[in-house]
């Protein structure tokens, strides 16, 4: 599930976003773009606005010559062409290539399940509404309109980019506002593949100096991550709860098979057996029988695992099966606490068996 999560977060969130420390926006001018692009371990950069906006949809009456309006509000993410490529979207889209169009007719590109709000088709008729700033709550017109255009239709698994996200090209969103001093909120960057984000952070960090925040997806998601955390370690206490569970059979199984061989104790004890040989008898006993079970454990598990994989048995979602992942270190922590416990138990055990017997 932890892999799971990574990549829902990793698909649409570029690698690193740097912000402004000081306030909301900063300047484009403020920026050696050069000298960022070669930052050993960005494979691409771009910049852009992320502001709040409404997107209407006029949908026509059946058997009427009216139409019903219906709203929706929408994170606009106004960026450059690269954008596209720092989210990876020619892999997670739906319909016809996504572009953001041209100066002459900009297009957007809209979340899935925005679009399923709006009950619209592709090339319906929307307009795209943008809150003006610094205006009184009695004005007339609080809002920038525009005819907004699309050209395709984001399709990730994570669903909070399908339901709420509109991406517009930077230039028509800066005409519609009358910006002309060149405001962003963000820069995403795209990093190489086997980079390490820390690393690459620090030294993005170092170069923007201190008017700027960057943060990795994993940071921008830190409750995401750190509750998959949590939850992989409760899922391994409850797993060990259930190993002391099982454990009860093997002391029940020891019990029995002293309470068996106790009639022979002292022929035993004629033939030369001591208390500490009967004791490695029944204990390594005891051990044998937990190496029998995790055995068959592991290899019933992973046979399941590898069934799950292969045919998709069982499902968290309509077409999404239950991820399964294979960890050496997930392997190494469950076999260590099983051997562990399997050890304890047989231990005590027969240590407390032929304490209380008064034939040896």
């Amino acid at each position: 599930m932890e892999q799971l999560i990574d990549q829902i977060y990793s698909e649409f969130d570029p690698s690193l976003v740097a912000r402004s420390s000081k306030g909301k926006v900063f300047y484009e001018r403020e920026i050696d773009w050069a000298a960022l692009r070669k930052i050993k371990g960005i494979s691409s950069i771009s910049s852009g606005i992320e502001a709040l906006a409404v997107v209407e949809y006029n949908r026509p009456v059946v058997n009427e010559k009216t139409f019903r309006v219906k709203r929706t509000n929408a994170k606009l993410f106004a960026v450059d062409s690269s954008f596209l490529d720092v989210i990876a979207i020619h892999d997670n889209y739906k319909g016809p290539p996504p572009s953001l169009g041209n100066i002459a007719r900009p297009e957007g590109i809209i979340g899935i399940s925005l679009l399923d709000k709006l009950e619209a088709p592709l090339d319906g008729n929307f307009k795209l509404f943008l809150p003006k700033r610094n205006i009184s709550v009695r004005a007339k017109q609080p809002f920038f309109t525009k005819k907004l255009n699309l050209s395709s239709v984001l399709f990730y698994r994570n669903k909070e980019v399908n339901e709420e996200t509109l991406i517009w090209p930077i230039n028509a969103y800066r005409k519609l506002v009358k910006d002309t001093m060149g405001r962003l909120t963000n820069i995403y960057f795209s990093a190489l593949p086997k980079t390490n984000l820390i690393q690459l952070k620090n030294k993005v960090s170092n170069f923007l100096g201190p008017g700027y925040i960057v943060k990795t997806y994993k940071e921008k998601n830190e409750l995401i991550f750190k509750t998959s955390k949590s939850e992989k370690a409760i899922l391994t206490l409850i797993l060990i709860f259930v190993f002391v569970l099982a454990s009860f059979n093997l002391v029940s199984s020891l019990t029995m098979l002293f309470i068996e061989k106790k009639d022979n104790f002292l022929a035993f004890k004629s033939m030369g057996l001591s208390a500490k040989a009967l004791f490695n008898v029944f204990f390594y006993q005891g051990l044998m029988i937990c190496f029998f079970g995790i055995c068959v454990g592991v290899a019933v598990g992973y046979l399941i695992c590898i069934l799950q994989l292969s045919f998709g048995f069982l499902h968290i979602a309509p077409g999404q099966p239950y991820p399964i992942g294979f960890s050496l270190t997930d392997f190494l922590t469950i076999i260590g606490s099983v051997s562990i416990l399997s050890l304890l138990f047989s231990y005590i055990t027969v240590k407390l068996l032929l304490k209380r017997t008064s034939e040896i």
